[in-house]
């Protein structure tokens, strides 16, 4: 077995599994590869697989969110209230970058 460092945790790889064919939504798996690595206490490591829009739209939402410290339960809530909107204007990106953590509580 692989010997790690003390305070290194290795990486959790994932993509856009079921998101090419079955014609996913990336934002949502984005989000819950993520809600996934942070509950672990896992540094995630995504491939986008070449699609240079979903690599700049997350890494803004991953900043975003570090920079108004999100729980893994304000990530849940965000998920559940986009999904109880009635007409759905903008991508799920957009409603976690217009809507503070708190206020989706």
């Amino acid at each position: 077995p692989l010997e790690k460092e003390p305070g290194f945790e290795f990486g959790i790889a994932t993509g856009n599994w079921g998101c090419g064919v079955f014609n996913g939504d990336k934002e949502l798996k984005a989000i819950i590869q993520l809600m996934a690595a942070s509950e672990a206490r896992r540094p995630l490591i995504y491939a986008v697989f070449h699609d240079e829009n979903l690599f700049y739209s997350f890494t803004k939402v991953y900043e975003y969110l570090k920079q108004h410290p999100a729980t893994v339960a304000d990530l849940y809530q965000y998920l559940k209230d986009y999904s109880n909107l009635e007409y759905r204007d903008k991508t799920l990106f957009n409603y976690i970058l217009e809507t503070p953590p708190s206020s989706s509580k």
